[in-house]
């Protein structure tokens, strides 16, 4: 491998910058790939999703090229041919019979490459059908987990191949992050963020909300899916409640509340560590979440949020949080000081140094040969 040049590093995920999706793993992909971009000379294979969008472009200080249906062969096929030193492959894929044959397609699309192969899984993923992930053919090389917890699973199947590193989230203004806030209408603004649907319990907070009735706060649910319509319907006449659909940037939204409540049912499609709130602790906004794998984690009980073990616990908690603004304020500094550790400048350091070791081990194989 020639010194003078950039290692070459073919990065696959379906989902990619600007597709109008509400995606934490989207937002989270972005971030990181543009960091990468400063170090290695980059290829982004995406899905072209509109023929609206170019096929290829450069953006920033990176290429991406877009390919239609059958999306994982095509993606193999071209990270190949542009001749990388390593292939990352990015799944938000929850169920594991879902991710199988897709690796198996875009192995198949990598037929004849020899450099390292890396598997980041950045969601949380069902239990049910999970031994699949280790009938992955060929293995990764390595594979990327998000959260602890996926580290202990995926360790059963691959022992030796599993590193964890976290999702990330910038935490200071510069690098195109914008500091705007939009304006609340009342005092205190409790907000939740993400898809409209049964397992992430955006129902929950709403009826809560509509039980405590608070005088000084509004409600913003920010987000799109099958429960929009009933949730408006429940919330028909109430000018405190707001809803808020797809916006390219929701840190504007997060700055201006004063609370978010993530009350999920499951974590299952779910970034890892959940994108939102770690977007909410970087703006030191306290979390209101339940016992779950994607948000819980990151709780420091009474120092930047609560756990609640059931919905009458969550309406307390709501309540003392709106009539307590200083325990908010504390809980703002702690809020501050625990996203420091998902820096996404010290997880795209993480990530550099495992695609060089892997890239250096794959050369040290070659040699013994």
């Amino acid at each position: 491998m020639n010194a003078e040049r950039k290692i070459r590093l073919a990065y696959v995920v379906k989902y990619y910058h600007p597709m109008p999706r509400i995606s934490g793993i989207l937002r989270f992909t972005y971030d990181l790939i543009g960091l990468l971009s400063q170090d290695f000379q980059i290829r982004l294979i995406t899905y072209r999703y509109s023929p609206e969008v170019a096929a290829r472009e450069e953006h920033r200080a990176y290429e991406i090229i877009r390919t239609g249906a059958p999306f994982p062969i095509r993606a193999g096929r071209i990270a190949k041919g542009w001749r990388p030193d390593v292939v990352i492959f990015g799944s938000g894929f929850w169920r594991p019979h879902y991710l199988f044959p897709y690796w198996e397609l875009l192995r198949a699309g990598l037929t004849g490459f020899r450099g390292p192969v890396i598997l980041t899984q950045y969601s949380n993923m069902t239990s049910k059908f999970f031994s699949l992930c280790g009938l992955l053919r060929p293995r990764p090389d390595a594979v990327i987990v998000t959260t602890e917890a996926l580290r202990t699973d995926w360790r059963h199947l691959y022992p030796e191949q599993i590193y964890y590193i976290p999702p990330g989230v910038q935490l200071q203004a510069g690098g195109g992050k914008s500091t705007a806030v939009v304006p609340k209408r009342r005092p205190l603004r409790i907000g939740y963020f993400g898809h409209l649907q049964a397992h992430k319990g955006p129902d929950i907070l709403l009826r809560i909300f509509q039980q405590v009735k608070p005088e000084t706060a509004e409600l913003l649910i920010h987000g799109e899916g099958e429960m929009l319509a009933g949730l408006k319907e429940q919330a028909r006449g109430d000018d405190s409640i707001i809803f808020q659909g797809y916006v390219p940037d929701i840190g504007p939204w997060i700055r201006s509340c004063d609370l978010v409540v993530l009350p999920y049912r499951s974590a299952t499609s779910v970034l890892g560590y959940s994108r939102a709130a770690l977007e909410s602790l970087a703006a030191g906004v306290p979390l209101l979440t339940t016992f779950n794998p994607a948000v819980a984690p990151l709780i420091e009980e009474g120092g930047n949020g609560f756990i609640a073990k059931n919905e009458a616990e969550l309406k307390e908690k709501i309540t003392v949080l709106i009539e307590n603004r200083s325990l908010r304020e504390k809980m703002r500094e702690g809020a501050l000081e625990t996203a420091r550790a998902y820096d996404i400048k010290g997880v795209a350091e993480q990530y550099i140094n495992l695609i060089l070791e892997m890239i250096e081990r794959a050369y040290q194989n070659r040699s013994n040969r």
